[in-house]
């Protein structure tokens, strides 16, 4: 019976994954930061502990020899401290806390931020990245240490970088419905997405079935643009469709947030982070999961996506 070793298991896209394996038959433990996601996953037999990453003494003895280990755990619109934190200073220490227990394989799982704006052709795993945000800098540092300790001392590295995820639980018709929502720039920038459900299909993939020191697009077959696909949401949804911030008005605002965050030591709603990323040009292609691993996507594009966030819709009125 395969096992997992999920750093994160408490947040959206680990929580996804956790449940995942748990239905193929994995025994599943991690650690994550909510005591109320983790009792949820409790109640489905898996093991979770509350514990930080950027505390290396909480991470001791954590791996197991067979651990097919997945980290999950990042931070895009967090103070830079903490993204730091959570980016590079916790896979560092997972790294150490795992390199002697002889674990099967360790997925990092990062956005799209190292190709920085992005590019006018395809994107492919063959891409040469260009960081313009702290977020994708942190990214490529955080790839390099694995793969210095993959080079060292055969560390079971490789490395999912993840079209934008969406799917139930995140509210985004409410969002819509409420007018909390707006896109920056008109949304015209292609960019690729990933179902929830189907990251979790593409990281059990890459674990089982994926090599060491390769990287893997985790993105569906169609990329859209914010617009087309906040559009047709609003549309089947029956909600108004998002209005648009300039993206002069949007830079601005990241100065005041940005100082807001610094004082507070919170999370700004509108950071550098996120702006590159959501006005970056994403168009990926998912040919090497399919190719390589034979993944099978439950959502192959947006359309048939976002209908179980309609469905959730229905599960919250």
């Amino acid at each position: 019976m395969p096992a997992a070793l999920i750093f994160g298991i408490t947040g959206y896209a680990g929580s996804a994954l956790a449940r995942h394996l748990v239905g193929r038959g994995w025994t599943v433990r991690g650690i994550g930061r909510s005591e109320s996601a983790a009792a949820d996953l409790e109640s489905l037999g898996v093991e979770v502990e509350i514990a930080d990453v950027g505390e290396p003494d909480e991470l001791k003895d954590l791996g197991r020899s067979g651990d097919h280990a997945f980290y999950l755990v990042g931070s895009i619109s967090g103070h830079p401290d903490w993204t730091e934190r959570v980016g590079l200073d916790g896979v560092v220490n997972a790294e150490a806390a795992l390199a002697d227990a002889g674990i099967a394989s360790f997925v990092l799982v990062q956005t799209m931020a190292a190709y920085g704006r992005g590019s006018d052709e395809t994107i492919t795993e063959a891409t040469p990245t260009q960081p313009n945000s702290q977020l994708g800098r942190i990214s490529l540092l955080a790839e390099q240490h694995l793969r210095n300790a993959l080079n060292k001392r055969g560390f079971p590295a490789r490395f999912v970088r993840a079209g934008t995820i969406y799917g139930p639980g995140r509210r985004t018709v409410e969002a819509l419905r409420n007018k909390r929502l707006r896109m920056l720039g008109g949304g015209e920038n292609l960019s690729s997405r990933i179902h929830v459900q189907d990251l979790a299909t593409v990281l059990a993939a890459v674990a089982e079935h994926g090599r060491s020191r390769e990287i893997y697009l985790a993105v569906d077959d169609e990329p859209v643009s914010m617009a087309d696909y906040f559009d047709h949401l609003a549309d089947r949804a029956n909600v108004p469709a998002p209005g648009s911030t300039p993206k002069w008005l949007a830079r601005a605002m990241i100065g005041g947030f940005g100082l807001t965050s610094k004082l507070t030591k919170g999370h700004a709603p509108l950071g550098h982070n996120l702006y590159a990323l959501v006005t970056g040009n994403y168009a990926c292609s998912n040919a090497k999961i399919r190719n390589e691993l034979g993944v099978e996507l439950a959502y192959p594009t947006y359309i048939e996506g976002v209908e179980t966030l309609l469905a959730d819709e229905g599960d919250h009125d």
